[in-house]
């Protein structure tokens, strides 16, 4: 390592160290990072809230007949396939539909 990296090296940690040290002994940074960390933490749970009344809701008409008939015994839609396959089936269906074909 030649000496140019090394004193590269040493400068690099050296304003790394000052640079947390005063950020974390400083008033508005703590207050900014609390605000921020609420913040996400509010929206998170209102996802979960959102996610939970979605699934809750998608729970009760689970017996019911879906719209647009289908394949399956009484109208009834078939379960998508699943693995790798029913992957890019899928994707190909949801390519087709955004370009119009």
């Amino acid at each position: 390592m030649s000496f140019n990296q090394f004193m590269m090296k040493v400068a690099n940690w050296l304003a790394n160290e000052v640079v947390v040290k005063r950020l974390a002994n400083s008033k508005a940074f703590q207050s900014a990072a609390l605000r921020t960390h609420l913040t996400i933490e509010k929206q998170r749970e209102a996802a979960k809230q959102a996610m939970e009344s979605v699934v809750d809701g998608a729970g009760a008409g689970a017996g019911k007949q879906l719209p647009g008939g289908g394949a399956g015994a009484g109208g009834m839609r078939k379960p998508p396939r699943g693995g790798v396959l029913g992957f890019f089936s899928a994707f190909r269906k949801e390519v087709a539909k955004d370009v119009g074909l």
